[in-house]
C-alpha cells in the first residue's frame, strides 16, 4: 500500500516540482571504491563486494546529494572481441531509493553519461531495457534513444525471453548527427 500511495505522489507534477527544487544540489562525479561498496549494499543486500582493480573499459558514475548515493550508471566499451555486445554501451542506470525515483536523477546520470561518450569519440551509445519498463523506456526517448534491432543480440534476448518470462529491447542513440 505504501509503494503504491509513494508511486501516485511521485506522479503529481506538484510534488515532482518541488523535489526537483530541493534536489538541485545533487552532484554526478566518477564512482569511488566506497562509492561501488556502497552501491553494491543497496543493489545486492546481504552479497559481499570486492573491488577489483579498475577497468579502463568501465566509467562508473553516482549522483549523491549532501554525501548520500542517490543513483548510479555504467559507460562500458566493448571492443570487436566482445560480441555482441560490442562499442559503447549504457549498462545499469539505478535510482536507488524509491523516495527519490521521477525527480531526474536517472536523466542526470544518462546525460553524464552521453557526454562521456560523444567526448571520446563514440559515435553510437546502446542499451538493453526489459520491454514492460515503460517509464524507462520514455526516459532513454527522451534523450534520443530510439528502438533498433541488433541481430547478432537477438536470439540471446528471444531466448532470454522465453527463459525468465519477459523480454529486453535495445535502443541506440546517435551521438554525431
Amino acid at each position: 500500500m505504501a509503494g503504491s500511495s509513494l508511486t501516485r505522489l511521485q506522479s503529481c507534477h506538484l510534488w515532482r516540482c518541488i523535489c526537483r527544487r530541493l534536489l538541485r544540489g545533487i552532484v554526478i562525479t566518477e564512482a569511488s571504491d566506497s562509492d561501488l561498496i556502497n552501491v553494491n549494499a543497496r543493489l545486492n543486500p546481504g552479497s559481499p563486494y570486492t573491488p577489483s582493480p579498475p577497468n579502463p573499459a568501465v566509467t562508473n558514475l553516482v549522483a549523491t546529494w549532501h554525501g548520500r548515493i542517490l543513483g548510479f550508471v555504467q559507460l562500458v566499451r566493448h571492443p570487436p572481441s566482445h560480441s555482441p555486445y560490442v562499442g559503447y554501451w549504457l549498462f545499469s542506470l539505478y535510482t536507488l531509493h524509491p523516495l527519490y525515483r521521477g525527480l531526474g536523477i536517472g536523466e542526470a546520470l544518462s546525460r553524464a553519461l552521453i557526454t562521456i561518450a560523444r567526448h571520446e569519440g563514440a559515435e553510437e551509445l546502446f542499451l538493453v531495457v526489459y520491454q514492460t519498463n515503460q517509464s524507462a523506456i520514455r526516459l532513454y526517448q527522451k534523450l534520443g534513444f530510439q528502438q533498433t534491432c541488433l541481430p547478432i543480440l537477438e536470439e540471446q534476448l528471444e531466448e532470454e525471453g522465453r527463459r525468465l518470462g519477459r523480454r529486453r529491447i535495445s535502443m541506440v542513440k546517435r551521438l554525431h548527427e
